[in-house]
């Protein structure tokens, strides 16, 4: 049979009361992980004000160094002197036969060489794919 002096409220208000507690440690964690969030927030903000321009100098010298090999790894894959070497030769002795018409030192003459060749190079044409 069934206890007629049963009292519904003093089962159902524990639990409610419990609920509101509970309710009110949420709200109080959920701030408290807000609050945490917004100090990392702010220490990120502090470190980066501090290193960013480091890391962002680095970052471009590495980016740099990135290009500047890809570039190498190009023209070394692309352009052989060795192809042109007679034609290379050809040019220098030419303008050196014209140079060397006049009596010169051995200096002079290493030296007269090494302006051929810049001459040379100078006028070269390079053309990179990257």
């Amino acid at each position: 049979m069934e206890n007629l002096n049963f009292e519904a409220d003093a089962i159902i208000d524990p639990r409610d009361a419990e609920i509101a507690e509970l309710r009110q440690q949420l709200e109080h964690a959920n701030r408290r992980d807000a609050f945490k969030a917004d100090q990392l927030d702010q220490f990120n903000k502090a470190i980066m004000g501090v290193i960013g321009d480091s890391v962002e100098a680095l970052a471009e010298s590495v980016a740099d160094k990135m290009v500047d090999d890809r570039i190498v790894e190009t023209v070394t894959d692309c352009f052989d002197i060795y192809e042109h070497q007679s034609e290379i030769e050809t040019m220098i002795d030419e303008r050196l036969a014209e140079r060397l018409g006049e009596e010169m030192t051995s200096d002079e003459s290493r030296e007269a060489i090494e302006s051929q060749v810049r001459e040379v190079l100078a006028g070269a044409t390079v053309s990179l794919d990257v």
